[in-house]
């Protein structure tokens, strides 16, 4: 009897091995993004949007970098109006938050390469999307607290924000900039928390497009093609070799996991032989 005790002790501290051994690979191999550090450091907050304003390459270092700017909304405040200035009403509404230079991992780079000036994470009554929308889409443009549609002489309709919140059109894409009201009726119908929406006709989003370009100046945007070239060419073979690593380290650790469920159901097969005997 004391030498069943015994094997069934050994059997119980191997397992424990396996599993602490297990959860460390996992651990070593799951890196925390800047957006997971984004949703950590504001939990409390029921409602922001993440920008990616802008992003580079450091080649002496071959390190990666994103810049965000995070727009926070606060609840309103009703006051008399006519006793505050502009600055005033911008911080009771909407809180601005500009992130220094972070490094990111060449998988995040090449996963954002695209999205520059886009909103790349948001939260909407404490409901978070990751879909990478047009900066203003998810939650400032169509929404009359902040403005309304105008009717253009042509017919066409585009989005005017008021005027104690047309500061979010230079944090976006410009003051000279017009959000079309069909693109963003195509983007609110068919792509809003389903999927990344780059624009439809002549609205286009995202690093290559010209309203990227001709939006306030970036670091990224002050670079060569050549050096844009050669920094999209070399992520993307990084990033595949570094998602190639990752996978086989968590196919090794759903091997080890497996091996260990059939060692622990074999344990259990034979405690309970001894037991019942």
């Amino acid at each position: 009897m004391m030498h069943k005790k015994i094997i069934l002790l050994c059997n119980v501290i191997l397992m424990m091995l396996l599993f602490n051994s297990c959860g460390t690979d996992r651990k070593r191999t799951y890196q925390k993004t800047p957006l997971d550090q984004i949703i950590t450091k504001y939990i409390n907050e029921p409602n922001y949007s993440v920008i990616l304003a802008d992003m580079d390459y450091n080649e002496s270092e071959k390190a990666y970098f994103h810049k965000y700017r995070i727009l926070i909304e606060k609840p309103q405040i009703k006051v008399d109006s006519t006793q505050l200035n502009d600055a005033s009403r911008k911080a009771q509404d909407v809180v601005v938050e500009n992130t220094d230079w972070l490094k990111v991992s060449d998988v995040f780079f090449e996963k954002h390469v695209d999205n520059l000036g886009m909103t790349i994470l948001s939260k909407k009554n404490g409901v978070l999307d990751k879909k990478a929308t047009p900066a203003g889409y998810d939650k400032y443009v169509g929404n009359d607290r902040y403005g309304r549609w105008q009717t253009h002489s042509n017919g066409s309709s585009f989005w005017v924000f008021y005027g104690q919140y047309r500061f979010m059109s230079d944090l976006f894409y410009g003051s000279s900039y017009r959000y079309n009201r069909n693109d963003y009726r195509n983007y609110d119908r068919n792509y809003r928390g389903k999927q990344n929406y780059y624009g439809s006709g002549n609205s286009k989003y995202g690093t290559s497009s010209t309203t990227a370009k001709s939006s306030a100046s970036s670091r990224w945007n002050s670079k060569s093609s050549t050096f844009k070239q050669r920094v999209r060419s070399n992520v993307k073979r990084s990033a595949a070799s570094s998602a190639s690593r990752k996978y086989k380290s968590g196919s090794q650790y759903s091997k080890t996991k497996r091996n260990s469920s059939r060692y622990s159901r074999s344990s259990s097969r034979s405690r309970g032989g001894g037991f019942g005997k």
